[in-house]
């Protein structure tokens, strides 16, 4: 009863203090994206600020975007953003903010202002997903999406929806970006987005009531960062490559040709519904060999090749040439990254945890040592389905019509 008596008054104190540290939303601008630009010599920041009304299921005004994109200027990042209230009637509130896409000039000129900034604003959230764009952040901040009212939080669900699809890049968050930066090698990558098509962008809402647009946003290419600063950028199959040496496959499609050397067209296609890769690094004749074990399943998808597939030595030779596609996806990627002498793949992480006695010696002169290191990939592919037929349908139709 005592116990009773406790809980009731706790619970009567609770409602009379109520919440000492709410937020009114009629005070705020809540902020979806933000981008960051270098223009002029100063810093450019722009946000994509969600209007409630035009979000609203009640008052929804057809024509209307649901989100305004606005810049402010300033030497550095918090002046910047302190000139808002210039311009806007409601305090910034980037407590919701989904994505952060900076510009390519921005990103040369160096990331080390922003994520100072970052640190040290206790709204910013851990978990926001960071993008490069080659051109203006803020273009891509202006940016409609079809099937989504709020930009920034698509592209946010974009990157995660290509995680599950083909993995060709990996969701980076603030957080992902702060660590991988402030670790042994201080490199990392970011996926970076385009406005794809013959159009110049779809920045108003008017354009969306067509049965498509001619430009769309859309994941291309990975930039590496060393340091703080962009130094090149690998096209989305080496990307793709750089995802299976670092182990960052979640499902993927990997394509074939029916060429034992892999030689052809790739008519053929496999999805991989598992995948891990192990790596070992190993000193060898003052170089350093890292052993890439890689083992995958999946199934066949589409299968243009001769053969009966009824017959496990066919499967198993059809098992070769996708660990020799998977092998060479491997292979290129890590060949664009040695040549950008950039490690994004880890490889210095790897030779400090395993050697850090060797590490110590080699760690002021890794940007050196890293393009000198070799790569030897083994891949082993387990096919759990090959579908209802033995035979391509080109095959079994002629079986069928003899």
């Amino acid at each position: 009863m005592r116990m009773l008596r406790f809980m009731i008054c706790a619970l009567l104190l609770l409602v009379q203090t109520g919440c000492w540290n709410r937020v009114e939303l009629n005070d705020i601008a809540i902020i979806s994206a933000t981008g960051v630009d270098w223009h002029n010599g100063k810093w450019t920041l722009s946000y994509q600020i969600v209007i409630p009304k035009a979000i609203s299921s009640q008052t929804g005004e057809s024509g209307t975007a649901a989100v305004n994109v606005f810049s402010t200027t300033g030497e550095n990042f918090r002046y910047a953003i302190s000139k808002a209230s210039e311009e806007t009637s409601r305090r910034l509130y980037f407590s919701h903010n989904q994505s952060i896409v900076i510009g390519q000039e921005a990103a040369r000129k160096g990331l080390g202002p922003l994520l100072e900034a970052y640190l040290r604003n206790h709204d910013s959230r851990e978990t926001v997903s960071v993008f490069l764009s080659k051109g203006s952040a803020r273009r891509m901040l202006e940016q409609l999406i079809p099937l989504e009212q709020i930009p920034g939080a698509a592209i946010q669900r974009m990157i995660a929806n290509q995680e599950l699809g083909s993995s060709s890049f990996r969701q980076m968050t603030a957080h992902d970006v702060l660590m991988e930066l402030l670790g042994s090698t201080q490199a990392t990558s970011i996926p970076g987005l385009v406005i794809a098509g013959p159009g110049e962008g779809t920045d108003n809402a008017g354009m969306m009531g067509g049965t498509t647009t001619q430009t769309k946003v859309r994941l291309s290419e990975l930039g590496l960062i060393q340091g703080d600063k962009l130094v090149g950028w690998l096209d989305d199959d080496q990307s793709r490559g750089t995802m299976w040496l670092t182990d960052h496959i979640d499902k993927t499609t990997v394509s074939f040709s029916c060429s034992d050397e892999g030689k052809g067209k790739e008519t053929s296609s496999a999805r991989i519904l598992t995948a891990s890769t192990r790596l070992k690094p190993e000193p060898r004749n003052g170089k350093w060999l890292i052993r890439a074990d890689v083992e995958a399943t999946g199934i066949l998808m589409e299968y243009n090749c001769p053969g009966d597939l009824s017959k496990p030595a066919e499967v198993e030779k059809l098992e070769r040439r996708i660990e020799n596609e998977i092998k060479a996806t491997m292979l290129d990627g890590w060949e664009a990254v040695r040549k950008q002498g950039v490690d994004v793949t880890g490889f210095g992480t790897l030779i400090y945890r395993s050697y850090p006695k060797q590490w110590k010696e080699i760690s002021g002169s890794w940007r050196d040592v890293f393009p000198q290191t070799e790569v030897e990939a083994t891949v082993k592919m387990k096919l759990n389905s090959t579908g209802m037929s033995g035979n391509n349908f080109k095959d079994a139709q002629k079986k069928a019509g003899s």
